[in-house]
């Protein structure tokens, strides 16, 4: 199958070197890093086994690629205004696109330049960090779940095809029927971890936990996004709180996307990570004061007000 990687970050890098391991034909896309990646490839260190890919197609430009059977989109949401340069030159008749990008919103701007039933959304449950160019250190997680933009009886089809590629590269994956399903289940760690740790200064989980109340507020926060989920009329798993806050402890010194952005001085995802799925919430009629205490640090810590 021939694969284009749009962004070739720590998530971009991490899926892609997997997919080509596999026997996968791709093709990384990037606006960085290409003259590393072309003269000495990509090398992974992962807990599920290193990867070590002395040689890899890398672009610049989406037009030197041509059409593809899958786009893979992994650059953050606030590239989304590429997405009419990038995604046109690499869609054939049957090409169908799949963002596992952070948060809400992605799909509905991908819908703009392509058909929305050639659309799905991947949530990664992934922590993965480019240590320098050429690079990935991979800490821990990388399942990822797969659903349809758009329900249908074809997309769930296509959504376990999906599925089934990626668990090919070793990847324990899950196909769903509804993406604001699986939308939910990873918001309810990312908007109080990652929202947490940049809110606080763009620290690290280890930093996080030392303060007790930290936790407590992350607990706070996560059940709050839980009955927004259900109020948008999605049950989550009774023990999905409990999950995210012992799978987060183990974490150690990893610092989450946003946070990192922040530290570096890049944009940050807050539109598709709480802006977006905080409307929603409110549409449902949830009430979700600690999560909107939440947001009002982080708009604070990023001088949005």
């Amino acid at each position: 199958m021939k694969i284009a990687i749009l962004g070739a970050g720590a998530l971009g890098c991490y899926y892609g070197a997997r997919l080509q391991e596999s026997g996968q034909d791709v093709s990384f896309i990037v606006r960085s890093e290409y003259d590393y990646l072309k003269k000495h490839g990509l090398e992974v260190k992962s807990l599920h086994g290193d990867i070590s890919l002395p040689h890899i197609k890398v672009y610049r430009d989406a037009a030197e690629v041509g059409p593809v059977d899958l786009v893979v989109v992994a650059w953050k949401s606030t590239a989304n205004s590429g997405f009419s340069k990038a995604l046109p030159p690499l869609m054939g008749p049957d090409t169908v696109v799949v963002t596992l990008q952070n948060g809400m919103g992605n799909a509905e701007e991908i819908a703009n330049i392509i058909p929305a039933d050639r659309i799905y959304v991947g949530l990664c449950f992934i922590c993965a960090m480019r240590a320098e160019p050429g690079h990935v250190n991979h800490l821990e997680g990388g399942n990822i779940q797969f659903a349809p933009f758009v329900p249908s009886p074809e997309g769930s089809e296509q959504a376990a095809e999906l599925s089934d590629l990626f668990a090919k590269a070793g990847i324990r994956t899950r196909a769903f029927d509804a993406a604001e399903q699986i939308q939910w289940y990873k918001l309810v760690w990312n908007i109080p971890f990652n929202g947490l740790c940049l809110a606080l200064g763009g620290i690290s989980i280890a930093e996080l936990y030392r303060d007790p109340e930290n936790v407590a507020r992350a607990r706070r926060i996560m059940e709050e996004v839980v009955q927004a989920a259900k109020a948008r009329g999605y049950t989550l798993p009774d023990d999905l709180v409990e999950f995210h806050l012992s799978r987060t402890e183990s974490m150690g010194s990893f610092i989450p996307s946003s946070a990192v952005d922040y530290n570096e001085g890049r944009p940050v995802e807050y539109t598709a990570i709480w802006g977006d799925p905080l409307s929603k919430a409110r549409q449902a009629g949830a009430s979700v004061p600690e999560w909107e205490l939440l947001d009002k640090d982080i708009r604070k810590r990023l001088k949005m007000d």
